[in-house]
C-alpha cells in the first residue's frame, strides 16, 4: 500500500503544482515586478514551501483514515505557506501589504479547494480498496467482542474483522480461519499467545495488526549490540541528552514568548468575558505534578463555576452542568489552556510533552498502570503526542503509549512537527470534549485522560 500512497502524492503534487503554475502565470506582471530576474527560483522556493507545509500538517497522509484531519491540513497548510510569502514579499518589495493580500488570498483559496477536492477524492479510493479486506479478530480475556468488533467495522478503514475468536480457542483454528481472511487483529492478549499467533501470520504471508504493549515501545527504540555471535537489544533510560534539554528549553523560550504577543490581546477578551459572566476569579490555579514528581501551579482560564468542586476533584463530563456559558466556548477552541504560555515561559511546563495530571490521578493510575510515572521523566507539556492522535476520553492506558513513545522517540523534529499539528486540532471537537458521565464512574482502564479539565 505505500506504492499507492506515493502514487497519490504524486498525483497530488502534480496537480496542485499546476494549479499553482496557472495562478503566477496569471499574476506574472505583478510577481515579475517584484521579484525580476528571480521569479523562477522564487516561485519553486515557494511551492517547495507549499509542500513542507502540508508534510508538516501530515495534509497527505490518507493512510491516518481520518477525512477531517486531512482537509485541516490542507487548509492549514496553504495557509500558512502563503501567510509567509505574503509577509516575505511586503519585506522585500515596495508594495504595500494591502497591494499583496488579494494576490495569496485568491492563491490561499484555490489551494485549498483543491487539496480538499483532492483529499477526499483520493481518501475515498483509498478507503474503498482497502476496507474489503478481510480480518481475522483474535482476542483476549479483557475484551469485549461484540462491541469491539461493530466498534472495529464502523470507523477503521484498515481492514473489516469477518472471523473473531479467543485466543485460547488454539493456533489450529487461527491458521484455519486465517486462510480465510487477509488481515489478522490481534487484541490484548498474553505476550507468550500473542508472539505464537503473530509468527503464524507472518509465516501465512498475512497482514498483521497488534495492539503493542509498553514492553514493545521499549523494544522499538532499542540500539541493536553483538555479543560474539549473539545478538542484542540494547533498551535505553530514555533521558533527555543535556544538549537536547538546553535546546527544548531555549525552544520553549523563544516560541512562547512569540505566541505570548498575538495571544494577549484575545486573553484579554476571554478575562472580560469571564469577569462579566459570574464576577468570579479569570484563573483557575490547579496542583499539577510536573518533571521529577515536583507540584507547580498550572494556570487556566476558569471555566467553570467557581464552586464546581466542592465535593471534590472529578474529570469533566461531556454536558457538565459546572461549565459556565464562557467557559464551554473557549474549551472547545482550547483556549482556556492560553495562561499555561506564562507556566512555560517560567519554565513550569514545556510546549510538547505528556500533559502534567494531578498527583491523585497518578497515584490512582500508577496503581494499575505502573508505567504510568514514567510520564515524570520529562516536563509537562501544553500539547503532545496523545492530545494530537488520542481524544479527550481517551483512556489512560493508551495515552501512556503515545506518552512513551514521545519521550522514547524525542527528538526537536518531532517537537517541531507536533507544534505545527497542534494548529490542526484547536478546531476539532472531539479532542475537547469531556468525559461521558458513565466512564467516570467506571474502572481506571476506562477512566478519561484524567487531567480534570477545569
Amino acid at each position: 500500500m505505500r506504492k499507492g500512497h506515493n502514487t497519490f502524492r504524486a498525483w497530488k503534487i502534480l496537480t496542485q503544482g499546476m494549479l499553482i503554475a496557472l495562478y503566477f502565470l496569471a499574476s506574472a506582471q505583478v510577481m515579475r515586478e517584484i521579484w525580476k530576474e528571480r521569479y523562477l527560483p522564487v516561485t519553486l522556493l515557494y511551492m517547495v514551501m507549499l509542500e513542507v507545509s502540508y508534510l508538516m500538517l501530515e495534509a497527505g497522509n490518507i493512510e491516518q483514515r481520518r477525512i477531517l484531519d486531512l482537509v485541516y491540513g490542507q487548509f492549514f497548510g496553504a495557509l500558512c505557506a502563503n501567510l509567509f510569502f505574503a509577509l516575505l514579499m511586503y519585506t522585500v518589495s515596495t508594495l504595500s501589504f494591502e497591494a499583496i493580500l488579494p494576490y495569496f488570498f485568491t492563491l490561499t483559496l484555490l489551494e485549498v479547494m483543491s487539496g480538499i477536492l483532492w483529499a477526499v477524492l483520493f481518501f475515498w479510493i483509498y478507503l474503498k480498496g482497502q476496507s474489503f479486506k478481510k480480518a481475522l479478530f483474535i482476542y483476549g480475556n479483557r475484551e469485549r467482542m461484540p462491541e469491539t468488533v461493530l466498534e472495529n467495522n464502523r470507523i477503521n478503514g484498515y481492514f473489516q474483522i469477518t472471523k473473531s475468536m479467543h485466543f485460547r480457542e488454539g493456533i489450529p483454528k487461527a491458521m484455519k480461519l486465517m486462510e480465510e481472511c487477509e488481515a489478522v487483529f490481534l487484541g490484548d492478549i498474553p505476550c507468550q499467545e500473542r508472539n505464537e499467533l503473530m509468527k503464524t501470520a507472518v509465516r501465512m504471508d498475512r497482514e498483521c495488526y497488534s495492539i503493542p504493549k509498553v514492553t514493545d515501545i521499549y523494544i522499538k527504540n532499542t540500539t541493536i549490540r553483538r555479543l560474539y555471535d549473539k545478538v542484542l537489544f540494547r533498551c535505553s533510560q530514555s533521558r533527555l541528552t543535556r544538549e537536547q534539554e538546553v535546546i527544548k528549553r531555549a525552544e520553549d523560550v523563544i516560541v512562547s514568548f512569540l505566541l505570548l504577543v498575538p495571544a494577549l490581546p484575545v486573553m484579554l477578551l476571554i478575562a472580560l468575558g469571564i469577569k462579566l459572566e459570574d464576577r468570579g476569579p479569570v484563573f483557575y490555579r490547579q496542583k499539577r505534578v510536573t518533571k521529577g514528581g515536583r507540584e507547580f501551579d498550572m494556570l487556566k482560564f476558569r471555566s467553570m463555576h467557581v464552586d464546581a468542586e466542592k465535593d471534590g476533584p472529578r474529570l469533566a463530563g461531556k454536558y457538565d452542568s459546572r461549565i459556565t456559558k464562557v467557559g464551554r466556548v473557549i474549551r472547545n477552541l482550547h483556549f482556556d489552556e492560553l495562561p499555561q504560555l506564562f507556566n512555560i515561559f517560567r519554565g513550569e511546563m514545556s510546549l510538547v510533552g505528556p500533559r502534567p495530571e494531578r498527583r491523585e490521578f497518578i497515584e490512582e493510575y500508577a496503581k494499575i498502570i505502573p508505567e504510568f510515572t514514567e510520564r515524570l521523566k520529562v516536563r509537562g507539556g501544553l500539547t503532545g503526542y496523545a492530545q494530537i492522535y488520542g481524544k479527550y476520553n481517551t483512556g489512560p492506558e493508551d495515552k501512556i503509549k503515545y506518552d512513551l513513545i514521545y519521550i522514547y522517540q524525542y527528538s526537536l523534529r518531532l517537537d517541531i512537527r507536533l507544534l505545527f499539528l497542534t494548529v490542526r486540532i484547536l478546531f476539532q471537537k472531539e479532542n475537547a470534549e469531556g468525559v461521558e458521565e458513565k466512564e467516570q464512574d467506571d474502572t481506571g482502564d476506562q477512566k478519561g485522560d484524567g487531567h480534570g479539565k477545569h
